[in-house]
């Protein structure tokens, strides 16, 4: 847990250095476990719909906002929220998925870019 949450700690100051517009981080497990969550972005009780969205679902509601899956890659999913309330990230890794709030002015591919980095470094340790 301390592995996860120091790197997560560095992806805080390095998307703030690279103002990547992230405001907000989650690791899940695969079994859809919380692992880590900022301070400022509550989860629980939403797991399940993070998975699905690995599994394949094509719209989500995630803390009330509504979004839709606007790219898929090798990389992850980016959902969009259709009223321009921000993205949701998803950067699957062995293990589990890093799940991210980017704010509307974010470029969500860059920000996933950004993100798969740090979610390579969590294989495994989940």
């Amino acid at each position: 847990m301390d592995e996860i949450k120091k790197i997560i700690d560095e992806l805080g100051i390095d998307a703030l250095e690279s103002n990547t517009k992230i405001a907000g981080v989650a690791v899940v497990s695969d079994s859809g476990n919380i692992i880590f969550q900022t301070d400022n972005w509550d989860l629980t009780n939403q797991t399940n719909i993070i998975l699905n969205v690995i599994k394949g679902a094509r719209s989500f509601v995630l803390n009330d906002g509504e979004f839709s899956v606007v790219e898929t890659t090798t990389e992850g999913i980016i959902g969009t929220n259709d009223s321009g309330m921000g993205h949701i990230i998803f950067a699957p890794f062995q293990g589990g998925v890093l799940v991210s709030y980017a704010m509307p002015q974010a470029d969500p591919p860059k920000a996933l870019t950004f993100l798969k980095t740090y979610a390579m470094r969590l294989n495994g340790k989940v």
